[in-house]
């Protein structure tokens, strides 16, 4: 039975698990897009496309700065699936009362907020420097397949959303009851329109999926 957003709040704390030992392997797509110096003749962007794997692997605890458990969490990268793992970099996270945070590239994220409530928001970088975004539970409690796994019970959240005449900015991750973030969705695109068709000048297409993993 999954928790019930009033009367279990605790429950939530399953959709961002935090065990020394567990890991998550991710399948990653990037495309990065270069500008194209003629928009009459060759109005799209200029391709060039990534394709790479990340692991994420809970290590071990420490006591952070605010007197709070949290989570060292060392990240690898590899190529291919054949190819070694190189250790890239240590992100750190931590749940408290009212939310699910982590440390990524040293900016402090909001990933979640307690209690889980669709359509709920807030400020997701209540705690870095950065101009404030209204981060939003776009479904709750929604089955989710990916990376051939089954999941009974999921949650969107919305980071970002901003389409107009100039840009395109979508940023969504999804989190799967007791395994933790699952998928990453990031664009960030600068667009022209000519005659009435919207191309891509220039940026990023980003997808972070999970393709395997094990809990503690």
């Amino acid at each position: 039975m999954q928790p019930d957003a009033v009367s279990d709040v605790s429950g939530f704390y399953n959709y961002f698990p935090l065990d020394t030992g567990s890991y998550i392997v991710y399948h990653v797509d990037s495309i990065i897009h270069e500008f194209a110096d003629d928009l009459t003749n060759n109005p799209d962007s200029l391709k060039t496309f990534y394709h790479y794997e990340v692991k994420e692997v809970i290590d071990s605890t420490f006591i952070d700065g605010e007197g709070d458990k949290a989570f060292r969490i060392s990240r690898y990268y590899r190529d291919t699936v054949t190819s070694p793992w190189s250790f890239t970099a240590l992100w750190t996270a931590k749940v408290t009362n009212q939310s699910a945070q982590r440390v990524e590239e040293n900016l402090r994220y909001v990933k979640l907020s307690f209690p889980v409530k669709e359509n709920k928001s807030w400020n997701g970088n209540l705690f870095n420097y950065l101009s404030e975004e209204d981060y939003m539970y776009e479904e709750v409690d929604a089955p989710l397949s990916i990376g051939g796994f089954n999941f009974g019970s999921s949650l969107t959240v919305l980071q970002m959303e901003d389409f107009n005449l100039i840009h395109q900015i979508l940023k969504k991750e999804k989190y799967v009851y007791g395994v933790g973030l699952a998928y990453r969705e990031r664009d960030s695109l600068n667009v022209v329109v000519v005659q009435n068709i919207t191309y891509v000048t220039n940026g990023v297409e980003f997808r972070q999926s999970m393709i395997d993993y094990s809990p503690k």
